[in-house]
């Protein structure tokens, strides 16, 4: 399923990415993110925050849900790291490069959607590959040690 985001939708959600990206101004990565950043799998988190706030209002669209958006310090990430994305349980993941949306152990009982954000210059259309549900998915051969979880193959994904 893709879906077409207006200028104003993608205006909105890359107004929140770069608010998002302010308030984490001047924080300390996590050793996973900084490795990542360092051998350049990682995008810039500007960038990677747009992708992600894009994806995760095509599937509140989508779906008819509510959207959690993530704007908060640091701080409070503790407090709000429960919350789901989209709706009551719900995670969106995006791929860039890989054929597997990733999840780890603390999406247990969550429902995970994957994306891909097909137009990279505009972020106006998401591809919205299906969905899984965690619980059902922690399979030995889906296991991917370089981030610590899984990743579900695009093939597998229902709806």
């Amino acid at each position: 399923m893709i879906i077409e985001l207006s200028k104003e939708e993608v205006r909105v959600c890359t107004m929140l990415a770069t608010e998002r990206w302010l308030m984490k101004f001047g924080s300390v990565d996590r050793p996973n993110y900084a490795q990542g950043k360092a051998n350049g799998k990682l995008e810039h988190e500007l960038t990677a925050s747009i992708r992600a706030n894009v994806a995760e209002w095509a599937v509140a669209k989508a779906k008819n849900l509510t959207w959690s958006v993530p704007w908060y310090p640091n701080e409070l990430h503790l407090q709000r790291a429960h919350l789901p994305d989209v709706g009551f349980g719900v995670e969106v993941r995006t791929v860039r490069t890989s054929n597997g949306i990733p999840f780890w152990g603390k999406d247990a009982g969550k429902c995970v959607y994957g994306c891909m954000v097909l137009d990279t210059e505009y972020y106006s259309q998401v591809e919205i590959y299906g969905h899984f549900f965690a619980d059902e998915c922690r399979r030995d051969e889906w296991i991917d040690q370089s981030i610590g979880g899984w990743r579900v193959p695009i093939t597998e994904l229902k709806g």
